[in-house]
């Protein structure tokens, strides 16, 4: 549907009285700015298909030429900003609504790009405290759809995480910080803009618009997204913005849920499983703000199940994984409810593969077995070492040269953590009424502990379980003890989320 052209005053200073002003009147310019940012993933690798890809770069470019566009205007009009939020907000309003049946695998996997584009609108204006009634009623629709939970329709989701932060970062920054910083980037003299200083600490919403061009520049250049984000950390530093640089490298963590954890336990000779379970689910679900669906005694099929749901589209908007499994296992295998063996391998690397889940946090738990040997508690003499030696003539790169440097293509074993009850051929130990001292351990200290870096945390648990003497009679004489571990790729520091009471 084509827009009614908007009227503009005579000043041409963006104020509208026509159809896009009534639609944005008393919002202001730096707000429209910041909502026209939220509502694109700058990332243009995300989405399942090419076809999604090139939609998402389409939106991106079309919102930077805007920005840019009020940026050359000789007064900053800041209609270009507006007359693209009213396209968008038309095509929402005008888009036809349709659900297929029910419960089929195109009801669940084939959903519309202007869906999503809905949700993002609504949950944004909202956000930013702008009007959008007229879209709600079709959003509730849309969220039905969906199969919301309440977590997520009641939360910032829809909402990429990486924009929330961004926008945080704006706030901060005076617009000469961000002057400074757009020119240190070369994107002014690239662009062939001229930005008055005085002009972008006079016009209120400027220093928005410079900011997020910046932003949106970089990421058309694959110079920047939510995983490689060291050449903005170069630039806050130079600008003293070093608290924020630092925050940069940690995994984005704004929307609410914070995340979505999967628990398998298989129950079956497994006494106190029970108790397992509540304790993740009061941890990760009531303290942490997880979603959380828990999956009892699990065969192949159930996993196979759970890894197709999680590719429907909405888990694009959550910023991690969590994946509990609790069984008997060896090193190599993983006894599910119906006495089938799983690799242990190909349950977590089909995780890790998950679409929706790249370039985010993949933390597996693995609460099992993983052999039948012990860690005897005897003295014995220690075996004479000699340190390790120092390799020479290689001292790394300082700086990674451009023809080297790739941050669009990502491993699916990149990004993901997997922490494991016990050694590889050893035993886990159990209570028989409080389940797994594993997952006691990692659920009271992650309790304990919002804020703080996870890998931190598992050293803590690595710590206090190491402490305990175990007895078990029927397995091995005497006493021993039992060693956690945890093998990661993580490209960030991920923080524990802070306790849904505190947010």
């Amino acid at each position: 549907m084509p827009l009614i052209p908007p009227r503009f005053d005579a000043h041409g200073d963006g104020n509208v009285t026509g159809r896009v002003g009534r639609r944005w009147s008393g919002v202001s310019h730096g707000k429209l700015a910041t909502l026209l940012f939220l509502l694109d993933n700058g990332d243009k690798t995300t989405g399942g298909t090419e076809r999604c890809q090139d939609i998402n770069t389409a939106g991106v470019t079309a919102a930077r030429d805007a920005l840019e566009a009020v940026l050359r205007h000789p007064r900053h009009s800041f209609r270009p900003v507006a007359e693209e939020l009213q396209r968008r907000h038309s095509t929402l309003l005008n888009c036809t609504f349709f659900r297929l049946q029910p419960g089929t695998t195109a009801a669940n996997m084939d959903v519309r790009k202007e869906d999503e584009a809905l949700l993002t609108m609504v949950q944004a204006c909202r956000s930013l405290g702008v009007d959008c009634h007229d879209l709600r009623q079709k959003a509730a629709k849309v969220q039905v759809k969906l199969g919301l939970t309440n977590q997520e329709v009641d939360g910032s989701f829809f909402i990429y995480a990486e924009n929330l932060r961004l926008s945080r970062l704006c706030v901060d920054l005076t617009p000469l910080q961000v002057l400074h910083m757009v020119r240190e980037a070369g994107k002014v003299a690239e662009a062939g803009l001229h930005i008055k200083p005085e002009n972008l600490t006079a016009t209120e919403g400027l220093k928005e618009v410079l900011f997020f061009y910046l932003i949106r520049q970089l990421e058309l250049s694959n110079q920047l997204n939510r995983i490689y984000t060291d050449r903005l950390e170069v630039l806050l530093e130079k600008v003293g913005m070093k608290d924020w640089a630092v925050s940069l490298s940690q995994y984005p963590a704004e929307s609410r849920p914070a995340g979505h954890c999967v628990v398998f336990c298989v129950r079956t000779e497994r006494s106190g499983s029970q108790g397992e379970i509540a304790k993740v689910r009061r941890v990760f679900e009531h303290c942490l703000g997880y979603t959380l669906t828990v999956e009892e005694d699990p065969t192949q099929a159930t996993l196979w199940d759970t890894l197709n749901r999680l590719q429907r589209p909405k888990y694009r908007f959550y910023d991690c994984l969590v994946v509990w499994f609790m069984a008997h296992g060896t090193h190599d295998t993983l006894k599910l409810a119906d006495g089938t063996q799983c690799q242990r391998r190909v349950i977590i690397d089909s995780f890790s593969r998950l679409d929706s889940f790249r370039k985010k946090p993949k933390i597996f738990f693995m609460a099992s077995c993983q052999g039948r040997n012990t860690i005897s508690i005897r003295h014995k003499r220690g075996i004479p070492v000699t340190v390790d030696g120092v390799s020479e003539g290689f001292t790394g790169f300082s700086v990674l040269p451009e023809r080297c440097r790739n941050i669009t293509a990502v491993s699916y074993q990149m990004d993901r953590l997997v922490a494991s009850a016990t050694l590889p051929h050893h035993y886990a130990f159990r209570l028989k009424d409080g389940g797994s001292v594993y997952v006691d351990t990692v659920c009271r200290l992650l309790e304990e502990h919002p804020g703080h870096n996870l890998t931190m945390v598992l050293e803590r648990v690595c710590n206090k379980i190491h402490q305990i003497l175990f007895s078990c009679s029927e397995k091995f004489e005497g006493e021993a003890k039992q060693a956690c571990y945890y093998e990661t790729t993580f490209q960030k520091t991920f923080i524990v989320p802070a306790h849904v009471k505190d947010q």
